[in-house]
């Protein structure tokens, strides 16, 4: 409505008030509904307590699944090499020890030729040390000789087992090792595998891509870790707490609320709220927009929710209109929490009571030409 409809609006509706001296008593605003549809005012109920209703009477936040930091884990190369293919794909599901890419690792090709000589040389070393110490039983030679002999089979012992733990860090198995001394048959070629089973988020290598020894190739989201990250306004931050329920609209079990931030997005002025689901996995995706119903606790008994709307400054005091008796009524509110859209308050009124929503500045402006004439 233009401001020059609310001030006709206002000069009609007055002067249909100024004839009932019962209105100026007792502050009605009296109204008949032929009027209230001319001056563009409409009206919504007031909302069941938060604490203590069902989902849908509690904060409506909106937020996105995703993966808590201490459940991301980072599949790194173990040696340095080319990526020669990438094994499996963003946003797919992998078991434990999955592929996750390919490389061509001269270094790795490196590791093995280093182990299968220092093998050979701890066997010769092994062989060598017993014919000495049974030649030293028998005084054929001296202590000196077999200690020398002893020190040369403890280096290639060390030497071998170094090269069998940069195997076993590249991705290679006991048994594997095992048939590689054997055979003695080098390959270049290396697969990552992952470290636990979840979801690929992210892949941060491409076939031919260079890379050195751990480097990132992926990152992978652990099975069961899955949160939700919700925004809330300031007002409804503190009005919600630790352990608070959280439904979330496509699943059937409630969460709770385990995080709420200590400071504002400095570009969405929202308090961060995460909540964690119980198998959250089997109705959520990472990375999903949500949107989720929070209930509450730290509201006062009593406490109802209404249309953030239907709020007016009147004498330094909230104030909402509530539909009487052939007209509408000023009521002094206290505001416990007020979002975008809803707020919470106190105050004299009863669940379902009808608050005017549009048009409420005609009804303010109404109310002041009848009161004290003082209003903010």
């Amino acid at each position: 409505m233009t401001e020059l409809g609310k001030f006709s609006a206002v000069l009609i509706l007055s002067g249909a008030l100024m004839a009932s001296a019962t209105a100026a008593t007792s502050d009605l605003l009296k109204l008949s509904d032929e009027q209230i549809r001319k001056s563009g005012i409409a009206l919504a109920r007031v909302g069941s307590t938060p604490a203590q209703a069902g989902a849908s009477d509690g904060f409506r936040l909106s937020g996105t699944a995703v993966f808590p930091a201490k459940a991301i884990q980072i599949v790194s190369a173990p040696a340095a090499g080319v990526v020669q293919a990438v094994l499996a794909d963003p946003m797919s599901k992998v078991a434990a020890g999955a592929p996750i890419a390919r490389l061509h690792s001269p270094q790795l090709l490196e590791w093995q030729r280093g182990y299968v000589q220092s093998s050979v040389q701890a066997q010769l070393a092994g062989s060598k040390l017993k014919r000495d110490e049974a030649l030293f039983k028998e005084g054929i030679i001296p202590e000196s000789r077999l200690q020398e002999t002893r020190s040369a089979m403890i280096q290639s012992s060390v030497t071998e087992q170094e090269l069998r733990q940069a195997l076993k860090l590249a991705g290679m198995g006991d048994k594997a090792i095992g048939a590689l001394a054997k055979s003695q048959s080098i390959s270049p070629i290396l697969t990552v595998t992952a470290p636990t089973a979840g979801t690929v988020i992210e892949q941060m290598a491409a076939p031919g891509q260079r890379v050195e020894a751990g480097a990132p190739l992926a990152r992978i989201g652990q099975s069961g870790k899955l949160w939700v990250d919700l925004q809330a306004a300031r007002a409804q931050a503190a009005a919600i707490g630790i352990g608070d329920a959280v439904n979330v609209v496509g699943c059937t079990s409630a969460g709770r609320v385990t995080a709420i931030g200590m400071q504002l997005d400095s570009a969405t002025q929202t308090v961060a709220v995460r909540a964690e689901l119980p198998a959250a996995e089997s109705c959520l995706r990472p990375n999903q927009f949500v949107e989720a119903i929070v209930k509450p606790t730290r509201l006062a008994p009593g406490a109802l929710q209404i249309p953030a709307a239907a709020l007016v400054r009147l004498e330094g005091k909230d104030h909402v209109f509530v539909r009487e008796g052939g007209g509408f009524r000023p009521v002094a509110v206290t505001v416990a929490s007020r979002g975008s859209d809803t707020a919470v308050v106190q105050g004299p009124l009863q669940s379902g009571a009808e608050l005017a929503v549009r048009g409420v500045a005609t009804l303010k402006g109404m109310w002041l030409g009848l009161g004290s004439g003082e209003g903010q």
